[in-house]
């Protein structure tokens, strides 16, 4: 059986694909109590759910707000691109733009750690949604965790990394505001010089080992970044 908090998601989500159109404003957490006779815990917990899938946002101090099936908005939590599309029911794809074994650049060898001159393994692609394409991405790899000739490059990087024991557990992240140049706008398909979200991150797995170095380009009329932040009170 379900659990409530489920149940309380399936229903907002029936509710969302007959009555609510994008933008539009959910019940209150306290109208949503008395219509599921749960407690307030319940109903934050499948919001929790439903914000997770990109079918609601928060807006602070105002309410909770049906999301737009054209932008997929992206929550703290990690998780991969491909992840992210089958939870909100797109299907992703890549198209790979190279693949390569070189010398880590500097910031790419500061940022992992690795000595002067050591390699690294380059991969860039093109992400899509349902054949939209949504993003730009550029990873390093060092090639002591996963090397060029063992890539398979139809398949989730997390998932090749995950079983050749490097999962991805934590990460930092640093996001940025960008203008598009021109060959990057013909590959997201947007005009020259629009808006974009470049998102840098380093990885590491659970034993602390730092796996990753990625760049990833997110065209800003389709991705979003929810974050929530609290005051430390002293």
């Amino acid at each position: 059986m379900a659990h409530k908090y489920e149940q309380v998601a399936a229903s907002i989500r029936e509710s969302i694909a007959q009555s609510l159109a994008p933008h539009d404003a959910l019940a209150s957490e306290r109208e949503l109590m008395a219509i599921h006779g749960v407690s307030r815990m319940t109903v934050r917990k499948a919001i929790s759910v439903l914000v997770d899938e990109g079918r609601v946002y928060n807006i602070h101090g105002s309410g909770t707000y049906v999301g737009s099936a054209d932008i997929f908005s992206k929550t703290p939590k990690l998780t991969s691109f491909t992840e992210d599309m089958i939870s909100r029911g797109s299907a992703p794809s890549s198209r790979v733009l190279g693949v390569a074994r070189i010398v880590a650049p500097d910031n790419v060898a500061a940022a992992l750690h690795l000595e002067p001159g050591a390699e690294v393994t380059q991969v860039r692609r093109l992400r899509l949604a349902d054949d939209t394409p949504i993003a730009l991405e550029e990873v390093h790899l060092p090639t002591a965790v996963l090397e060029t000739d063992s890539l398979n490059l139809g398949a989730s990087l997390y998932e090749q990394l995950r079983s050749a024991g490097f999962e991805v557990f934590r990460a930092e992240q640093e996001i940025q505001a960008i203008t598009l140049s021109h060959v990057d706008s013909d590959l997201l398909g947007v005009p020259q010089g629009s808006a974009a979200l470049s998102v840098t991150r380093v990885s590491s797995s659970r034993r602390g080992q730092l796996i990753e170095f990625a760049r990833t380009t997110y065209r800003a009329d389709r991705y979003t970044f929810q974050l929530v932040v609290t005051r430390d009170d002293k």
